[in-house]
């Protein structure tokens, strides 16, 4: 017998799941697993049409986001670098086999956030040590430029997102008001700073056609509506949870999907209304977000509960977990072919602890679909 779907369920309810011949039919509701071990005991493995977890590799010391580049085949991983090391690094990992084919050296800097203009073939990634913001060229495997902003002198930097046709960039910084930087990718230069935009502003999302860019405030709670004509905040609403991170966005359903790490939930948001549509349980410390149109599934990476949550995105339930490493934080997604990496982030042995080895930690994962 086969289980086609776990319904999100009231708390504890997983555990008393009985699994009879109408399951496939259950609409109860589900909290998401607590941790590695518990998922493995709720997931079960071949069901039909839904995705699964495939091959992981260890990438480099320090890592943290991803982002894919169809042109070059590649999903780049951003790092830190470990103890001593004067600097970070970006892999280049092929997306099918996850073999390194090269690696972009960043003396002095540290890559955390990362986006990519796919056209030019340009990296972008936050410094949030040192408030700046790096650009390097995937065809050389050279950093190009280093962008700074004179009006926020050592920014907490996070996320990044690339409008392609205007070949703007944008960059969140984290504050009281927080702010989102405007870089030109044709000329590498900053060229506005939108200020306001809330308390922690952290995770963005781009809606081209109708000119707007989505912004999470993780200390007020809420999402500002940024019009990018006028560059100025018009909306504000709740996120519907704590501590919002990350958030992506399903046009055609004008569903915005938040990632809460304070209720360890996904909201689901009307964005013509403002108002929350219903909240999903998806395990401990929910943190990266993205939505899959291909096989029209949202993952959630739940870090502290190690797992992976994929999210039916028209029924909004809970379709399965899966275990990627230690610490999933970020999600990269290749909208035409439906795969998709995760970059597990590995355990700490503690402050001032000399560094411990995770084997789960440190990691892509590729995630594979039927």
């Amino acid at each position: 017998m086969k289980l086609s779907a776990f319904s999100h369920r009231p708390p504890g309810a997983v555990a008393a799941l009985v699994l009879t011949l109408s399951v496939a039919a259950c609409s109860t509701q589900a909290e998401g697993p607590a941790t590695m071990e518990d998922a493995a005991a709720e997931v079960l493995p071949g069901q039909e049409g839904l995705p699964r977890v495939g091959e992981s590799t260890k990438v480099g010391s320090g890592l943290y986001e991803l982002v894919y580049h169809p042109g070059s085949g590649n999903v780049f991983a951003a790092t830190v670098g470990g103890q001593g090391d004067d600097g970070g690094r970006i892999y280049a990992l092929d997306a099918q086999t996850l073999e390194e084919v090269g690696s972009i050296a960043m003396p002095g800097y540290y890559a955390y956030g990362l986006g990519i203009h796919e056209g030019s073939g340009t990296l972008y990634a936050t410094d949030t040590r040192n408030g700046v913001v790096i650009v390097a060229d995937v065809a050389s495997m050279e950093v190009v430029a280093v962008v700074e902003n004179p009006a926020d002198e050592g920014g907490h930097l996070r996320e990044i997102v690339v409008d392609e046709a205007s070949g703007l960039v944008y960059v969140s910084s984290y504050d009281d008001p927080g702010m989102i930087w405007v870089i030109d990718n044709a000329t590498h230069e900053l060229v506005n700073t939108i200020q306001n935009v809330g308390n922690g502003t952290s995770g963005m999302v781009l809606d081209v056609p109708n000119e707007r860019l989505f912004a999470a405030n993780m200390a007020a709670h809420d999402i500002a509506e940024i019009d990018l004509a006028s560059g100025e905040v018009v909306r504000r609403f709740p996120a519907g949870g704590e501590r919002p991170s990350n958030l992506d966005y399903d046009a055609g359903r004008q569903r915005l999907w938040s990632a809460n790490q304070g209720t360890n939930d996904a909201t689901v948001i009307d964005v013509t209304t403002g108002e929350l549509v219903t909240a999903v349980s998806v395990g401990d410390q929910a943190l990266g977000i993205r939505y899959n149109p291909v096989n029209d599934l949202v993952y959630v990476t739940a870090r502290r509960s190690g797992v992976v949550t994929a999210v039916d995105a028209e029924s909004m339930n809970v379709v399965t977990w899966m275990q990627t490493g230690s610490y999933p934080n970020t999600i990269a997604v290749d909208r035409e072919s439906g795969a998709a990496w995760v970059s597990n982030k590995a355990r700490s042995a503690g402050r001032d602890a000399p560094p411990a080895f995770d084997p789960n930690g440190d990691t892509v994962t590729r995630l594979e679909h039927s």
